[in-house]
């Protein structure tokens, strides 16, 4: 029997598979040679790919990291955050390149991965991060405090 959507729950690993699902979505689309001409990858798409991977590098170096004294806290919470500035760093070259090549903005194409549904596996990982950040600094303190 499955949980009713409403009553569904968030969980830490959901932000590892939707940051995974990015680093492996963002590859397909920034090796695509319809999408991004080949002699940009050396400018802009590798940059792009970096960024992907090392958001899913950053949340999986942070969930690895058992939160149970004040300076493995600080550790993950230090991964959690590389991992945010590089969702933000990626979601501002992915406008860059959204202004830049045309194929991005054409959309005619069904059988290509579009530029909204990117759009949108970014900033719910960014969300899901920042959600994280936030309920392992909640927990931190209520496990501070009963100590």
């Amino acid at each position: 029997m499955s949980v009713p959507k409403s009553k569904r729950k968030q969980s830490e690993l959901d932000v590892l598979v939707e940051a995974d699902t990015l680093a492996t979505y963002t590859i397909k689309l920034c090796t695509n040679e319809k999408k991004f001409p080949k002699r940009y990858r050396w400018c802009i798409t590798q940059q792009i790919v970096s960024a992907a991977v090392s958001v899913a590098k950053y949340t999986s170096m942070a969930n690895a990291i058992v939160a149970n004294t004040e300076d493995s806290f600080l550790l993950r919470q230090s991964y959690q955050q590389h991992a945010t500035a590089e969702i933000d760093g990626l979601l501002t070259m992915m406008d860059i390149s959204y202004r830049t090549f045309s194929s991005l903005r054409n959309q005619s194409d069904t059988q290509e991965i579009n530029m909204s549904h990117w759009s949108a596996q970014a900033h719910k990982v960014r969300s899901l991060l920042f959600s994280w950040k936030k309920s392992d600094k909640e927990r931190y303190k209520k496990a501070m405090a009963n100590s």
